[in-house]
């Protein structure tokens, strides 16, 4: 009997959210910001780890940063790396927190270990320029970089390309590699989803 009860809530209480979350992108789809943060943060508060992400990212671009630092702590904390990413660019920028680029790259990397490609991006980048209190770090750049080439980024096979092509990031000039990962954008862009 208190199986079926707590399967019975169970079930109640992922209806609810789901009601939460359709009347929040409704008001998102018809640009009710307002009215859509408050059923994200209704679905946020009964702990669905998508309306916590959503509504801190709202949130953070409504510069209430406070609350945004929350929020993407909290869905952080349960390994979304979305939210990783957005706490990560929060002790970045010192918005909401006290700037703390060694907390930054470090939610930056649980991000990237996540293969978020946003957060390999900004890896990336960071190597390359000796951003984020890092030391420019050719070889992390290129994992980093290598990384999203891998899952087919877009992004990250064109820096290579211009690498490869520009003798850049301690490569030798080597236009055959360059083209042969041009020859793989091109396959993936053609394929299609």
């Amino acid at each position: 009997m208190l199986v079926a009860c707590l399967v019975f809530m169970t079930s109640l209480h992922a209806g609810t959210v789901e009601v939460y979350m359709s009347n929040a992108e409704a008001s998102y789809e018809r640009l009710d910001i307002v009215d859509s943060m408050a059923w994200y943060r209704k679905a946020a508060e009964a702990g669905h780890v998508p309306a916590q992400v959503r509504l801190a990212y709202l949130l953070d671009n409504a510069e209430e940063n406070d609350e945004a630092l929350k929020w993407y702590r909290l869905a952080a904390q349960q390994e979304d790396a979305e939210a990783e990413f957005g706490l990560a660019r929060l002790y970045a920028s010192g918005e909401g927190v006290e700037r703390d680029y060694e907390q930054a790259v470090a939610w930056f990397m649980r991000a990237a270990d996540q293969d978020y490609l946003p957060a390999i991006h900004v890896l990336a980048l960071a190597y390359e320029k000796g951003q984020l209190g890092l030391k420019v770090d050719y070889d992390q750049a290129l994992y980093w970089l290598g990384r999203g080439a891998d899952r087919q980024d877009h992004w990250s096979i064109k820096r290579l390309v211009k690498a490869y092509r520009g003798g850049e990031l301690g490569l030798k000039y080597d236009p055959e590699t360059a083209s042969a990962l041009e020859r793989t954008l091109t396959a993936a862009t053609t394929a299609g989803p």
